[in-house]
């Protein structure tokens, strides 16, 4: 008869290293595999805005040649002669007018860098969101693990208590049956309580990015730092500083010059060409030449390819547009919804806090009842149960509520606390 426990011996947790949640943070930004990519796609639209900077300078060329050649005929010896030249060439060419073209494309190339620039602080803020949620849920496993504990050792004593009160005479055999099985259904949980923090870790090492298990830093708990800001000011943010908003704005300003750019075929090109040249049969040439030309080209007629060039390009502005558009509605309702999910668990951990203090003042009344003879075992039961849910429910509230300003924070692209 399982009564007294002898059997059940809790393993001891392991220790792996401890973390605090910002080394945490800035081991993920640093080893983030997500994040690498966002940041060499931004590398690589950097590198499209070199090149659109490029076309504003003239090209330079320099060139060449060297030639050893038989003539064919034989000199008095009856060798045969060879005839050998050197050749340079520099030549440069600088584009005077092309419509505009040049600027609409350095344009368009600036703003698709900040559009990536967007994407990539959104990419941050998701990554230090996932750590966020990893590190709470572990922390927040952890606080668990001490409420199953405290569940134990209150079950444990109870045991006693109504041996105790079994061996006076005012409780049943059945009272202590009905506890040692509350007992054991303690130390299941607090079993269940140990593989979540288990596998918590293992999450957290993930999120960060790590070989080895680490867990939270022991002092470090479920904040309730209060909101620096108002939800009107939560929603003018949501327009103004969001990523995904600033990455549309921008795609959608980068679409605009685009259709720039494509009008540009519509306009006559105007360019600039020079050249130096030096040839001979000895080296150093001497013989020089040069010229200059200035050329002037107006496309009259090329099959409607412009026409279809500036079509899709204005299509592509009224998608970007309209995409822009929705991305701002989508986070002005995004961050409502999670302000308001933040203030909810706030209230709810302050009512959860209160609940707990009543739940421990029930449980200790129905205590002194049930030992007058005033209250049954079921009723003891019931102040048990309910002073372990307003326990957990007291860490779940808190929980949410950390991890609503996370989210609240990688929806705004700023840190709120």
């Amino acid at each position: 008869m399982l009564l007294a426990s002898p059997l059940f011996a809790q393993a001891p947790l392991p220790e792996p290293p401890r973390i605090t949640l910002a080394e945490a943070v800035e081991t993920a930004l640093a080893r983030n595999p997500g994040l690498a990519q966002a940041a060499a796609q931004r590398d690589a639209t950097a590198a499209d805005r070199l090149g659109a900077v490029g076309a504003f300078l003239p090209s330079v060329n320099l060139s060449y040649g060297y030639q050893n050649s038989s003539t064919g005929r034989l000199d008095p010896t009856g060798a045969a002669i060879t005839q050998e030249s050197h050749a340079f060439q520099l030549t440069g060419n600088y584009d005077l007018f092309t419509g505009w073209q040049r600027t609409s494309d350095l344009k368009a190339a600036s703003l698709r860098l900040d559009a990536e620039d967007a994407d990539f602080r959104e990419q941050r803020f998701a990554t230090v969101l996932a750590v966020k949620e990893a590190y709470y849920a572990a922390v927040a496993a952890r606080d668990l693990h001490q409420v199953e504990e405290d569940r134990v050792a209150r079950q444990t004593d109870q045991l006693d208590f109504v041996r105790r009160q079994v061996q006076l005479g005012r409780a049943t055999l059945s009272d202590q049956l009905r506890s040692a099985v509350d007992l054991n259904n303690a130390r299941v949980a607090l079993l269940g309580a140990i593989n979540a923090i288990l596998q918590t870790r293992l999450a957290l090492a993930e999120a960060v990015g790590l070989d080895e298990v680490v867990a939270p830093a022991e002092d470090d708990t479920l904040a309730m730092a209060p909101l620096p800001i108002t939800r009107e000011q939560a929603l003018a943010m949501a327009g103004e500083t969001s990523p995904g908003v600033e990455a549309a704005e921008a795609s959608a300003e980068a679409a605009r010059a685009a259709v720039t750019s494509a009008r540009s075929d519509y306009w006559p090109t105007l360019s600039l060409g020079a050249s130096q040249a030096w040839r001979s049969e000895a080296f150093p040439p001497e013989d020089r030449s040069w010229s200059l030309s200035l050329s002037a080209r107006y496309p009259l007629f090329n099959g409607l390819a412009r026409e279809t060039s500036l079509l899709r390009a204005r299509a592509q502005e009224d998608a970007a547009r309209a995409a822009a558009r929705a991305t701002v509605l989508a986070a002005r309702t995004s961050v409502g919804a999670a302000y308001d999910q933040v203030e909810l668990a706030r209230t709810s951990v302050e009512l959860a806090v209160e609940t707990v203090a009543l739940a421990r003042e029930d449980l200790r009344v129905t205590e002194e009842r049930y030992r007058v003879g005033l209250a049954t075992i079921l009723d003891l039961q019931a102040s048990q149960i309910a002073l372990r849910q307003a326990e957990v429910d007291q860490i779940q509230r808190r929980f949410d509520y950390a991890l609503g300003v996370a989210r609240l924070e990688a929806l705004l692209g700023r840190n709120l606390t």
